[in-house]
């Protein structure tokens, strides 16, 4: 009888303990496919098709083409003699970015599921942004670069990156919020960036340095003018000493280690105000008449596609191409900037005419159109025309 209660027991604890397993299995299984399909929302929500493209544009290892697409996980990257535009898929705004030569680009994921919010990044080089429509309460578009971060709500401005790493910022229509920006803070946690009285400080001083551009006017925001807030109020030496106690499993200890700069708190607290006090405001200059004439002939290519148009993969292409004729003629002379060589027209012994610029390679006739990169054997081609 002992025996059997044993037996009974020792089976009733292996069937608790499967149940919990089983348990934590779908728990775990649910959880993984909730954060697999947060992923894929965050990269549906935040994707925009390439309608222009000249020359070497490639995102990783694939070289980008007409009428595809590129997500959060994409980095643009543009040749010397390149050029891409790009338009956001799922907003309303009519969003267009023109990415130009020698630039680095990418679509960063949403931050407030609440609402649609886009986050570009320019990492270098320069591009146009185009914003036809202006955005509804619940939409923001926000672009950030090494040295400056700018929000918008329906406007046309530029934004250049220089070699040594400076972000000016021109406006052509609408206006543009902007401020200061600090990288290095991006890579400390939240809880340790509200916990720390210092990165607090900072972070105010940041925003307390935000100016509104109008048409007309532009700003630049310097390398040397971030690097200065590092280094004078010590954030440059405590950053990889925090990282050092975050990796280790130490928030708390990463929080302290900005808060205790300057010996105490009360101490850093000072001289962080005080270094903050010395920082000049930023200089909101007017542009000069030529450069807004050369860029209001530049954002009138950036036509963008209804939204409802661009949704429609079956039809995207075709759509892209009647957008790319009603503007053929400027963006063949683009093609012919950006190339350094004249357009042509290439003729088929099908019948077939096509103008842009054409160089050969071996047996094989190259064509930059509107369209993109076509190519053509010798044998199909029967001469061109100038």
């Amino acid at each position: 009888m002992k025996k059997t209660k044993i037996s009974t027991i020792f089976i009733l604890s292996m069937q608790i303990l499967l149940f919990t397993w089983s348990c934590n299995k779908d728990s775990n299984a649910i959880e993984s496919d909730t954060s697999s399909h947060n992923q894929q929302e965050a990269i549906k929500q935040n994707t925009a098709v390439v309608i222009f493209v000249v020359g070497d544009v490639r995102t990783q290892d694939r070289k980008l083409a007409f009428g595809e697409t590129i997500t959060i996980t994409d980095v643009v990257k543009t040749g010397k003699k390149s050029l891409c535009d790009l338009q956001l898929i799922e907003s309303n705004s009519g969003t267009v970015i023109r990415l130009k030569p020698e630039t680095e680009f990418k679509i960063d994921p949403s931050t407030n599921p609440s609402q649609t919010d886009v986050n570009l990044t320019l990492k270098s080089g320069s591009s146009l942004f185009k914003i036809s429509n202006k955005l509804s309460k619940n939409e923001s578009i926000r672009v950030t670069t090494p040295t400056m971060v700018a929000g918008v709500r329906g406007t046309s401005f530029s934004i250049d990156i220089s070699k040594k790493g400076d972000s000016s910022i021109q406006v052509v229509e609408g206006s543009v919020v902007t401020r200061p920006n600090i990288p290095e803070l991006e890579s400390i946690p939240d809880d340790v960036r509200i916990n720390s009285q210092t990165i607090q400080m900072i972070e105010a001083s940041l925003e307390k340095n935000e100016v509104t551009l109008e048409a007309g006017q532009k700003i630049n925001i310097s390398k040397n003018y971030t690097d200065r807030i590092l280094n004078d109020t010590g954030l440059k030496e405590a950053i990889p000493r925090a990282l050092d106690s975050i990796q280790k499993g130490d928030s708390g200890s990463a929080s302290q280690i900005f808060d205790s700069i300057s010996g105490t708190k009360e101490a850093t607290a000072s001289k962080v105000e005080a270094k903050i006090a010395l920082i000049p405001s930023i200089k909101v200059e007017k542009s000069k008449d030529k450069d807004l004439s050369a860029q209001y002939k530049e954002f009138e290519e950036l036509i963008a596609l209804e939204k409802a148009k661009l949704e429609n993969e079956s039809t995207r292409k075709t759509e892209i191409t009647a957008r790319s004729k009603k503007k053929e003629e400027a963006l063949i002379k683009r093609i012919e900037q950006i190339t350094g060589k004249s357009s042509e027209t290439l003729v088929l012994k099908n019948g077939s005419r096509i103008q842009g610029v054409i160089y050969q390679e071996g047996e094989t006739y190259h064509v930059l159109s509107t369209e993109g990169k076509q190519s053509f054997q010798e044998s199909e081609v029967e001469g061109t025309e100038f």
